[in-house]
């Protein structure tokens, strides 16, 4: 065999070794990690996961365009407990939860109890805007918004299922507002 078709297939080899080598993702701890749930955001890169401990977080978190998974506990061990414990209260300042930055369908919002969330106009839980998450198991209550007191959904495509949304409030869609989009719920 001559040096060249040694090369080539060394090169090919540890091609193919690199190519297959799984891409590790990130588990955030909030707070162990970061204090905030949307500080552990920030710090993510696309697959990480920011998993956050039982607690009432009074937050108004953006996902920036990154695509990731937001759980509880429960994502971890599938105990429903852990929803009502782990709390994200929007305050009163805006929309609990705001996917706005064409986030795909790998971004997972799971296990929380959203809560206190006023849009300005759109979302008063949840606000999607050209944005495909998905929302599971979670309680989405006690939110309001001109558009869609608990989830509001502009030319989105999200996937909504297992959750309870209820005691929010609205003109157009209390629970859910749906705009030029086509989710799976």
């Amino acid at each position: 065999m001559t040096d060249y078709k040694k090369e080539m297939i060394a090169f090919i080899v540890v091609f193919i070794v690199m190519g297959f080598q799984p891409i590790l993702a990130t588990i955030i701890e909030v707070p162990e990690d970061y204090s905030t749930i949307q500080a552990g955001i920030d710090a993510s890169l696309d697959g990480d996961t920011v998993l956050v401990e039982p607690y009432t977080y009074f937050e108004n978190i953006k996902f920036n365009g990154h695509n990731l998974m937001l759980g509880s506990l429960f994502l971890t061990t599938g105990d429903t407990s852990y929803i009502s414990q782990t709390i994200i209260d929007g305050n009163s300042s805006g929309s609990v939860i705001t996917c706005d930055s064409s986030e795909n369908i790998t971004v997972t919002i799971t296990g929380f109890k959203i809560q206190n969330g006023v849009g300005n106009i759109s979302g008063g839980g949840i606000f999607c805007y050209c944005s495909d998450p998905t929302i599971t198991h979670n309680i989405i209550s006690e939110n309001g918004a001109v558009y869609g007191g608990g989830i509001c959904c502009v030319c989105s495509n999200p996937k909504i299922f297992n959750n309870i949304i209820s005691g929010n409030s609205s003109f157009y869609g209390g629970g859910i507002f749906c705009y030029d989009s086509d989710p799976l719920i």
